[in-house]
């Protein structure tokens, strides 16, 4: 589906500056492109442009997430968020800039990740971790861990986590698992 859809919108593109310069060669040499020629022409755009918005790009996303493209599913779901701001639509973000978050964490992108962070009204354990480590602040991600350790003492994925802060930050010797 992917490539199909590449395919179009390398097509598309290649069709649009084929006729802008077919008309821009045509205007040079003083004569006029034929009519029934860009009618023709622009009906195979709009047909091909309606193929491609007839996909919605959250499940263009999704689908891109399920197959490990990240960055296309990164394109694709800003397409949607986009498309829902500019909808008014009664939706609430915080679930759309959620699963941004999660693909910016894909691509290792901590600057889009922060930024994103700034845009949810209530972060999570999770989330503030996520961003802390993802922008390489080892000490604010094991302040949050030590945390979450205190509220569950027994998580050793939170242990585990901690000490992989703990390491990043060249405190390592500093970590006594609970037992």
């Amino acid at each position: 589906m992917f490539q199909l859809v590449d395919h179009l919108t390398r097509w598309l593109r290649d069709k649009k500056q084929f006729n802008l310069n077919m008309k821009n060669q045509a205007r040079q040499q003083n004569r006029s492109f034929a009519s029934e020629e860009i009618h023709d022409q622009d009906i195979a755009i709009a047909r091909v442009e309606d193929v491609i918005s007839a996909i919605p790009p959250d499940t263009m996303s999704l689908r891109s997430v399920e197959c490990n493209s990240y960055a296309r599913a990164l394109f694709y779901w800003e397409q949607h968020i986009r498309k829902v701001r500019v909808a008014k639509e009664e939706v609430p973000m915080d679930p759309l800039y959620e699963q941004l978050q999660r693909i910016y964490t894909q691509i290792d992108e901590p600057d889009g990740i922060e930024g994103i962070s700034t845009k949810l009204h209530v972060l999570n354990f999770d989330q503030q971790i996520l961003e802390h480590r993802k922008a390489g602040r080892w000490t604010a991600a094991q302040s949050w861990y030590e945390i979450l350790l205190s509220e569950k003492p027994g998580d050793p994925e939170a242990q585990i986590n901690l000490l992989d802060c703990l390491r990043e930050s060249g405190q390592h010797g500093k970590f006594h698992p609970v037992s």
